[in-house]
């Protein structure tokens, strides 16, 4: 049965859909970029039904600004709060042991940096971001600060080109090579964005982050899985992590 369930986070509300199951191992969905929690083409809301039918309950959800949830849509990078309270509710709601978090592009990213703060048992991240948003056009010509939780996490300001992105290469590898739990990392081959990360961890400076994860590729160039053996193959993917997790 799938359910719309409505929750605080820093004064909005926010809406998530929870996929009932019996079992007390879940499956939490966080979108990727400004997608609402079914995902393009409703792919995450398909994932999540098949995911219940296996006994897995799956919630999936709009973080502030995005969808059906109130607020102001800060980006990925300021996602912590929402996650945190998204992890929690599914948690209570569907009375679980553990949660399995599965997130695609900048969701995974977002995944990855502030797992533990959101009590996250296994990580499934699908071609992973290593680069942050664009920062606003400066008036001076001087790009703005860092803001909120990344100013304090990065620790440092400077200017950079207005259209120039900021790389958070550094702060990904550090949650990786840091990370206490599970990490597999859902690569599509012929993506740019999963080539980025493939990269990114082989070069020298963030050699301990990939030896923290593991790695399962498809051939395909869907970023989303999108193809009917892409889907196929991410949901075994998706069945594996969650089996790993469940209770004996």
């Amino acid at each position: 049965m799938r359910s719309l369930i409505g929750f605080p986070c820093l004064g909005a509300m926010l809406v998530g859909t929870l996929d009932s199951a019996s079992g007390d191992t879940g499956l939490l969905i966080v979108s990727g970029g400004n997608e609402v929690r079914s995902g393009p083409h409703r792919s995450m809301g398909q994932l999540a039904h098949r995911i219940a039918a296996a006994g897995y309950p799956v919630f999936r959800f709009d973080r502030r600004g995005v969808g059906d949830s109130g607020g102001s849509n800060a980006g990925f990078l300021e996602s912590a709060p929402d996650i945190i309270a998204a992890a929690g509710i599914f948690r209570r709601e569907a009375k679980l042991r553990r949660v399995v978090a599965f997130g695609i592009g900048d969701g995974a990213t977002a995944l990855a940096l502030f797992h533990a703060q959101a009590r996250i048992h296994s990580l499934l991240l699908a071609n992973p971001v290593v680069v942050g948003p664009p920062p606003s056009p400066p008036e001076d010509g001087v790009a703005p600060e860092a803001r909120g939780w990344m100013r304090q996490m990065i620790g440092r300001v400077g200017t950079r080109k207005a259209d120039t992105p900021p790389s958070i290469a550094a702060e990904l590898a550090a949650a990786l090579t840091q990370a206490e739990v599970p990490v597999t990392v859902l690569l599509a081959t012929r993506d740019e964005t999963a080539a980025a990360f493939a990269d990114f961890l082989h070069r020298p400076a963030f050699a301990a982050a990939g030896t923290r994860v593991r790695r399962k590729q498809f051939d395909t160039a869907s970023h989303v899985f999108a193809g009917t053996a892409d889907k196929a193959w991410l949901y075994e993917r998706v069945i594996e992590a969650l089996a790993e997790q469940r209770a004996p």
